[in-house]
């Protein structure tokens, strides 16, 4: 998501410094200003232009001449001019405040905050310069002194709505969100339908999660707005991510015929792309964005992690070099090594793949530690005993007849990366089966659940203390959601494979729900999760040892619910499917209790969408090159094997 900041325009004081003396010059500098202040920028200019002819070192003129100049889009002539109007007369703070504007609205921070800091010390009262200068430093990364210097522009002009709408901006990058909120209606309040408030307020609801009311905002300062291309390109992801690709893309395009260089909306266009299914158009976007912007790191990461290109030497080693710049973020860095380490995998290269995969892990590894969000291998191996001293057979025993009998949920677990998106594309491929993807739902409910318990994997402590009417308001909830997922089919799949910790929740809500396991490998697993740069935390994936510890804990866990879950399971191998995808594929429909479909052979061909990594494979038919990958690797494996053998 992005996020403004700043003017809707640069503002621009036409005004003299105050020198009224009525001269030649001053008649001349009289007409252009009448001119530019009526918008007739190409007759201001050439009164402003005679003018300098007459006295080329005229303040005024120079410093008025420089604002028509950038009206007109010549800002380096600009910048020129008003600096030449401050060496002539340096205490001119209007000379400064539009200087640092100008700078502001070209990112040139440095200069900004010059200027504004000069147009302060000449005025301490001017909010226009406070503002200025707390823009500058908001854009040097410097958001505590930013916000100071905002709060002195509001003192000043407390009722502009401009200026709380940059203090909003400011908030929102310190995670400030309520505040935030806050300055935005007091925007609306003085201007209601201010795009920037509305575009804010939209971004505020998008990171808390409230998308219906993001994307009511973000419509509406889209209609105030339609040509701010930060607004389109953050709609158009809302839209992407629920499923409404065709409004998605259609937008993307208005941004790009705003301006077709912005390497980010082409970006965007290709993820959304990439999860309709439209593989190579989504290619020739990252592709796009990369002829643009060399060092777009998203971009680059998408097409070297495709599966589908090969880079030139060149290529590669320009991103070795990209990976090691010292002033890129630990997040960059890790995507940049992931990309070349599934570059070197996909050339059956395993030992430089090592080596660069490793160097994604760590990145991904120090980053999530300093978030606090690191794997603790000691506490995640006793799961296993919480969910079984819980969830016992007498507990489900006590609790038959709760929740809502329907049949329609089916949750696909297992571990990430074991064929959970592959058998949710073939069961969603036929008539009657909607594929709702990695529902967060469950997990959600969980982790509100969690509250007011101590200890590990808290949130069982919290199904157990839930009753008969709570477990009944839990499933009214979700079954909306499902509903509004697949209004129309008889079953929805929830594939989030990290559900199968939660099967015991799930009994509850809905007793009358299938759960498909997916297993493969454990080797293959363990490969996949290490070279895989998950979206979610996932900590335990950077680290093959804890990979060990966490895959123990999945299949004790999955081995307890088969003992006492009331709920119907279906195992299913991945290789089972890769080797007989008929009869498996028989084996699910028939699971779910619907006839045989011959489409849900031809699942690749199903446009419905696709968010996880998986995406790229599931596009094409079945294939056999990810069996036995793990051959390749296998001494570099031994940790994983250890801390399995451990863990046992």
């Amino acid at each position: 998501m992005h996020r403004q900041f700043g003017q809707e325009h640069v503002p621009m004081n036409v005004q003299s410094a105050g020198r009224t003396r009525k001269t030649p010059i001053q008649d001349l500098l009289a007409r252009a200003m009448e001119h530019h202040q009526k918008g007739e920028l190409p007759q201001a200019e050439k009164y402003y232009k005679r003018a300098l002819k007459a006295a080329p070192n005229h303040p005024d003129a120079l410093h008025l001449a420089g604002l028509v100049a950038y009206q007109l889009g010549r800002q380096p002539r600009a910048i020129k001019l008003i600096n030449k109007a401050i060496k002539k007369d340096c205490n001119q703070k209007v000379f400064y405040t539009n200087l640092s504007a100008i700078h502001n609205h070209l990112s040139n921070w440095e200069d900004a905050r010059a200027a504004a800091s000069s147009a302060v010390k000449l005025d301490e009262a001017d909010g226009e310069a406070w503002g200025n200068l707390g823009q500058a430093l908001a854009g040097l990364g410097e958001i505590d002194e930013a916000l100071s210097a905002m709060e002195c522009s509001l003192k000043l002009a407390p009722h502009n709505p401009q200026l709380l709408c940059n203090k909003a901006t400011l908030l929102v990058s310190k995670e400030q969100h309520e505040q935030a909120a806050v300055a935005c209606r007091r925007a609306l309040a003085l201007q209601p339908g201010l795009p920037k408030a509305l575009h804010t307020l939209g971004l505020i609801q998008s990171i808390r999660g409230d998308f219906d009311n993001a994307i009511g905002n973000f419509e509406r300062a889209y209609q105030g707005d339609p040509h701010n291309g930060q607004t389109i390109t953050n709609l158009a992801t809302l839209y992407s991510a629920n499923s409404r690709f065709d409004d998605a893309i259609a937008l993307f395009h208005d941004a790009l015929r705003i301006n077709p260089y912005a390497a980010e909306v082409h970006y965007n266009l290709g993820v959304c792309q990439s999860e309709k299914g439209l593989m190579e158009e989504a290619l020739a976007s990252f592709r796009r964005a990369v002829e643009i912007d060399p060092h777009h790191v998203d971009s680059q990461y998408a097409l070297a992690t495709s599966g589908r290109v090969r880079l030139p030497p060149e290529h590669l080693i320009f991103l070795a070099e990209l990976a090691q710049s010292p002033d890129l973020s630990l997040e960059n860095k890790g995507k940049l090594n992931f990309a070349l380490g599934m570059q070197a995998d996909q050339q059956r290269l395993p030992a430089p793949a090592i080596t660069f995969f490793t160097a994604g892990n760590a990145c991904r590894r120090a980053l999530l530690e300093s978030k606090n969000e690191g794997f603790t291998p000691r506490d995640h191996a006793k799961i296993a005993g919480q969910i079984s001293k819980i969830f016992q057979q007498s507990f489900f025993d006590a609790r038959q007849g709760w929740g809502d009998p329907t049949e329609k949920p089916v949750f696909v677990v297992g571990m990430p990366r074991s064929g959970t998106s592959l058998v949710e594309k073939i069961l969603a491929s036929h008539p009657d089966v909607f594929g709702a993807g990695e529902r967060p739902n469950i997990a959600a409910m969980a982790a509100d659940l969690e509250k007011g318990h101590d200890g590990v994997l808290r949130f069982a402590e919290g199904v157990k203390d839930l009753g008969f009417e709570e477990i009944a308001s839990l499933a009214r909830k979700d079954m909306h959601s499902l509903n509004r997922s697949g209004d129309g089919e008889a079953r929805v799949v929830d594939k989030l494979p990290i559900n199968f910790l939660y099967l015991g929740l799930i009994a509850l809500l809905y007793p009358g729900a299938r759960v498909i396991h997916c297993k493969r490998d454990p080797r293959d697993t363990a490969l996949s999760c290490y070279f895989q740069n998950f979206v979610h935390s996932h900590a335990w994936s950077c680290d093959l040892a804890h990979i060990g510890v966490y895959y123990r804990a999945y299949v004790d866990v999955m081995a307890h619910w088969s003992r006492v879950l009331p709920l119907p399971i279906l195992d299913i191998s991945y290789e089972d499917v890769v080797h007989d995808q008929e009869g498996k594929s028989r084996e699910m429909i028939d699971f779910l209790g619907l006839d045989w479909d011959p489409d849900c052979l031809n699942f690749y061909v199903n446009d419905g969408p696709v968010r996880t990594a998986s995406k790229w494979q599931v596009r094409q038919p079945i294939y056999t090159r990810s069996l036995e990958r793990w051959r390749d690797y296998e001494d570099f494996l031994s940790p994983f094997i250890k801390a399995l053998s451990k863990a046992s």
